[in-house]
């Protein structure tokens, strides 16, 4: 490993060699796609560079740093491949230049690696790199940045900010499940719509098309009382901060019920943990799992919960929240319940939340 300097900035560069190499790679008698000796560094970025995840990439709808891409090359290998970390980019073109997107927040270390044409490394370069997430003063101002379409109100009672989103939402058909429909315009809170907007590439990626709910919007308590006045509390869905959901539905036309597909786990299993029954079963726990350990939701209540939610998923943005309820986890508001009653964090839960 060496450092080279290019245009000031100090970058990492490798050069391994092949067998019976001494020291140069020469490719010109072994017709193996190189010419010469190979070596790779990066032009662009620059070591440490930030970007900000600002797009909504076009095959799964994931947040998305845009970042180009540009190497010095030196020999002509026959393949030039980019990752990051782990993770296959893809090729950059024989310039030495490419377009990607980078989806993990965090910092990242981008690694090219020069190829000869039988697949063998003859080189490699790396830059470390950091990926995070846009500042925006406002909800909206976050659905304007990735094209959700909306308009303000109207002004229902609870709901701190509401807006009437136009579906898809992010790439995701939803329909009431009492309807053969998919909605045109869906209201809620801002809020809940950028959780909606950061749940549909989990939906997405695993093949699902259409989201199968109950509803959003109801001015009510729990379990009893006309808001404001609720003994129990508010419910998220006076807030609009709330949706039920009934199912998914795949490209194939597959339907996942929660109702008929998922198999309510032992009182003594955690949610994300339980052994499943089926396959439907276990689509369905993977996939909420999924968005919950996310963080796109705050509390997911499933059929563990109680005879209420027995045939949907209540998904909400309860404020200091973090949790699926366990099976049989219920308590009265009386006293605060055992911290076994939780499946990860031990907040108070605001439930149960009757339908």
């Amino acid at each position: 490993m060496k450092a080279c300097e290019l245009g000031g900035i100090a970058l990492s560069m490798a050069v391994a060699c092949v067998a019976g190499c001494t020291g140069t790679i020469d490719g010109g008698d072994d017709d193996d796609g190189s010419s010469g000796e190979v070596t790779l560094a990066f032009v662009t970025p620059a070591a440490n560079a930030t970007f900000v995840r600002d797009t909504l990439e076009p095959q799964d709808g994931w947040r998305a740093a845009t970042v180009d891409v540009e190497l010095a090359v030196g020999g002509s290998p026959a393949t030039i491949e980019l990752a990051a970390g782990d993770l296959a980019l893809g090729a950059i073109d024989a310039s030495g230049r490419g377009q990607f997107t980078l989806i993990d927040a965090g910092a990242l270390t981008l690694t090219a690696t020069a190829r000869d044409a039988a697949g063998a490394a003859l080189a490699t370069a790396t830059v470390d790199v950091m990926v995070g997430d846009p500042d925006v003063a406002t909800c909206r101002e976050w659905l304007d940045l990735y094209g959700v379409t909306y308009t303000v109100g109207p002004m229902n009672a609870g709901v701190p900010d509401p807006v009437t989103v136009t579906t898809p939402v992010n790439g995701m058909v939803y329909r009431y499940s009492a309807s053969t429909n998919p909605r045109a315009t869906f209201f809620m809170d801002c809020s809940l719509a950028r959780s909606l907007v950061l749940a549909a590439p989990h939906l997405r990626s695993r093949g699902i098309v259409e989201v199968a709910d109950i509803g959003v919007y109801n001015y009510r308590c729990i379990g009893g009382g006309t808001p404001p006045d609720c003994p129990n509390g508010i419910s998220q869905h006076a807030y609009a901060k709330g949706i039920d959901i009934a199912g998914v539905e795949d490209a194939q036309g597959t339907f996942y019920s929660v109702n008929d597909d998922w198999v309510i786990d032992p009182s003594t299993e955690k949610t994300c943990e339980a052994a499943t029954s089926n396959e439907k079963d276990a689509f369905l726990h993977e996939l909420i799992c999924a968005i919950k350990a996310d963080k796109v939701w705050n509390i997911v209540l499933t059929p563990n919960y109680n005879d209420a939610h027995r045939n949907h998923f209540h998904v909400d943005l309860t404020t200091g929240s973090d949790f699926i309820r366990k099976p049989g986890a219920t308590h009265t508001h009386d006293a605060p319940p055992s911290p076994d009653a939780f499946d990860g964090h031990y907040e108070i839960d605001h439930g149960p939340d009757l339908h």
